[in-house]
């Protein structure tokens, strides 16, 4: 499925596509950049600055190989060819969501893309896919203290559901908390 969202803070249109394994380093470059930037002040300084993307990048070739025989899908947006954000879902990972369910993995959009309407068009697009599929409610994990994407999910009508983890990350305890949304819900 590609999208194309109006232009947002610069530039051409985006255009959203399914990742390919060929996406797998410019994924990777959004995700190190999305990790640093995010995650600054929740996670050692020193931690953030080490993430390689050679190695974010051998991760995401292999898990885009896997999507490449139906399992886990990722889609990227481009703008004017440039990679500047990506979602990736599959099955969810916890127990207690039985099928038909899916799970929101990883969404980053880069910084100076925020609020131009990129992520909520990535967050659609998985929508969309899995709603095609029959998955009644998405789910997703967010650092507890992740304030800017809390309020994200939750104007698009994400809830949290009362589940929490520990997340031990270079010896950092970090809580998350589990976002649902019904995949009858439609959000602007």
């Amino acid at each position: 499925m590609d999208r194309d969202p109006e232009a947002g803070s610069g530039g051409g249109p985006i255009r959203i596509r399914r990742a390919l394994p060929a996406d797998a380093r410019a994924i990777a470059e959004v995700a190190v950049r999305g990790w640093q930037t995010a995650y600054r002040g929740l996670m050692p300084d020193d931690f953030l600055a080490g993430l390689s993307v050679a190695g974010r990048e051998a991760a995401w070739r292999e898990m885009l190989d896997r999507d490449a025989d139906g399992g886990i899908p990722a889609w990227l947006a481009q703008r004017d060819g440039r990679a500047v954000g990506f979602v990736s879902s599959g099955p969810p990972r916890d127990e207690d969501v039985p099928p038909p369910a899916a799970e929101l993995y990883a969404i980053y959009v880069l910084t100076e893309e925020w609020r131009s309407g990129i992520g909520r068009s990535l967050v659609q697009t998985a929508l969309a896919h899995w709603r095609e599929r029959g998955a009644a409610q998405l789910v997703l994990w967010v650092l507890e203290a992740n304030a800017p994407a809390r309020a994200f999910y939750e104007a698009m009508g994400w809830r949290p559901d009362g589940t929490r983890q520990q997340l031990e990350i270079a010896g950092t305890s970090l809580a998350e908390i589990r976002y649902r949304l019904e995949t009858g819900r439609s959000f602007a």
